[in-house]
């Protein structure tokens, strides 16, 4: 196996998990938290969409998705927003979201990353894009914002479904 068919097979199944545990999750299970400034499952599921929207279509050189068809508004944050720096409410307000808004838009940001990685050459895995920072090359980036991202909130998803009573994912 080639590490671009191993990255997007970790890829495949970290979104796919991530959209099957939250799908069926009603609005309170989503906002539940487990404590005062805990995370509720709605805001990871969320913001690990938005990260990797603006990580791939940086990468990319494109106006994230997220900007592109206004999905802020569509949610009522800003353009800005991506959960970085966001206080207790903010938190709150974004885990209360309407799941299928979220999902549309978290889908279509999964299926963007996707389409990115199947375009890459092998030897793209160890460019790095700023001359900077020759040591954070492109498969480095896919590890730590996209895959190391998405499996450490996944698992926290599942742990405070868990806390609710709920099983996780198998």
């Amino acid at each position: 196996m080639k590490a671009i068919q191993f990255i997007m097979l970790t890829v495949k199944g970290m979104h796919q998990a991530m959209v099957n545990d939250v799908k069926t999750l009603t609005p309170a299970q989503l906002a539940w938290k487990p404590a005062p400034g805990a995370n509720p499952v709605g805001f990871p599921f969320w913001h690990t969409g938005r990260v990797e929207d603006r990580a791939v279509s940086g990468w990319q050189k494109k106006t994230p998705i997220w900007g592109e068809d206004k999905w802020y508004e569509k949610l009522g944050l800003e353009a800005r927003d991506y959960g970085g720096g966001f206080k207790d409410s903010d938190v709150d307000r974004a885990a209360r979201m309407p799941l299928d808004i979220v999902n549309a838009y978290v889908e279509k940001v999964f299926r963007n990353t996707g389409i990115y990685i199947q375009s890459l050459d092998e030897d793209k895995l160890d460019f790095p894009p700023n001359p900077e920072r020759p040591n954070v090359t492109i498969g480095a980036m896919l590890g730590n914002y996209i895959i190391g991202h998405g499996w450490w909130h996944l698992g926290e998803i599942r742990y405070i479904k868990g806390m609710q009573g709920m099983s996780a994912g198998r």
